[in-house]
């Protein structure tokens, strides 16, 4: 027999089952969701009857200091500490418009975590709602302050401010400026900087790195060879996918080391961590980070690193084999695609292709009414000899049969 799972009742369903209401027999502000399609049930992930969100969203909410809100602004989904903050708890959550992370006018738990310090419960309340000295009113007006304090932060600076680099802190309520190229060079801006102070340079480039890769050979192990490391250097690596403007490059080759020494770390971030697990060598090092309109290349550097024993490579040159290779392998699979088609083609014919299907449009794209009409013609021909062939006859069954007539 398949075990019935245990819901714990939300205090909803407690007081409506307490005043004999049933899944059938339920007031109209409720429903009951089906539970995993064996129709309605109070056995669900909800704990049994749930309001009815058009109603819930009209009701008023009272938070522990008094103030008013509509269900619409309340969350209803926090799972935290065991207790569901849900409305069939009484217990949904609100932004604060105060944004008082330390109040203890709220629920303990909340307290507790950084991530919910500016949210509140909320409980349902007959009173009639009244817009001023409401969430929504002290939202609008804190709203407004930010605004306010934001001209305030831009005048101070002189405008060298920039929206994408600001950031305003919900603890210290003041705007603070994080300046970060990347952000520039990620969103391709163009025209009046207001950080830097005039007009970015139309001319591209990309910024340029190389990363020195020392590695233990782990084929080796067991060998005289043993603990051998090998040297790499990639060199002309980029910073970005695409051109970007050169004042930008300039500026993130500057400021930008520690975010491009993060990236790389995150792409070997599984080979660095097996060698640190394994006591093996395995390091990292981004090298020589330059602003450039197009990678430069210096050839007695890398004869000199080739002389010392380091393998040199660039990673243009990468990016060129590894287009070859891909186009040299969509190549051999569109012979292969055109070669199963014409030899369907001759199987069954053209007219066997239904309409608007992709052989069908395959065909019509990549051999052509010409291409299709030579299949056509031969496979009428390889039809026409078929027929003609003639039927050979056994003797043994010739003689077979004789016999038995005999």
């Amino acid at each position: 027999m398949e075990e019935k799972l245990n819901f714990e009742r939300n205090l909803l369903t407690k007081g409506l089952l307490a005043a004999d209401y049933t899944v059938e027999n339920h007031p109209d502000y409720v429903e009951v969701q089906h539970y995993c399609g064996m129709g309605k049930s109070l056995d669900n992930f909800d704990g049994g009857f749930t309001f009815k969100r058009r109603w819930i969203w009209d009701q008023t909410f009272k938070t522990p200091c008094g103030l008013q809100c509509k269900g619409r602004q309340c969350h209803s989904s926090l799972c935290y500490m065991g207790i569901r903050w849900t409305f069939e708890n009484d217990m949904a959550t609100v932004c604060c418009p105060y944004e008082k992370a330390g109040c203890r006018m709220k629920h303990e738990y909340l307290q507790k975590n950084k991530a919910i310090r500016f949210w509140c419960e909320v409980h349902m309340t007959a009173e009639e709602y009244r817009y001023e000295g409401s969430v929504e009113q002290l939202e609008k007006l804190h709203e407004k302050e930010i605004r306010e304090k934001e001209m305030k932060f831009s005048l101070e600076r002189g405008g060298r401010v920039c929206r994408e680099h600001m950031i305003f802190d919900r603890d210290t309520q003041e705007w603070q400026m994080c300046y970060d190229p990347y952000r520039c060079g990620q969103r391709q801006c163009c025209g009046l900087c207001p950080i830097l102070g005039h007009e970015l340079d139309e001319k591209k480039g990309n910024v340029f790195y190389d990363v020195k890769i020392r590695r233990q050979r782990s084929d080796l192990d067991g060998t005289l060879f043993e603990g051998q490391v090998d040297t790499n250097i990639t060199r002309g690596r980029k910073l970005f996918s695409h051109p970007v403007s050169m004042d930008i490059c300039r500026v993130c080759a500057k400021l930008c080391r520690d975010k491009i020494e993060w990236k790389v770390r995150m792409e070997y971030f599984s080979e660095l961590f097996h060698a640190e697990r394994y006591g093996k060598e395995f390091t990292v090092e981004v090298l020589d980070i330059r602003a450039e309109r197009r990678e430069s290349r210096d050839l007695m550097q890398d004869l000199e690193d080739i002389r010392s024993g380091i393998r040199v490579v660039h990673a243009s040159d990468m990016e060129k084999l590894e287009a070859k290779v891909k186009k040299e392998r969509r190549e051999k699979a569109h012979e292969a695609a055109v070669k199963r088609l014409e030899k369907k083609l001759l199987k069954e014919g053209y007219g066997s292709l239904k309409e608007f299907s992709l052989d069908k449009r395959h065909a019509n794209r990549w051999l052509g009414e010409e291409r299709i009409a030579q299949l056509e013609q031969k496979r009428q021909e390889m039809e026409k000899e078929e027929r003609e062939q003639p039927v050979q006859i056994s003797l043994s069954g010739l003689g077979g049969e004789e016999a038995g007539g005999a």
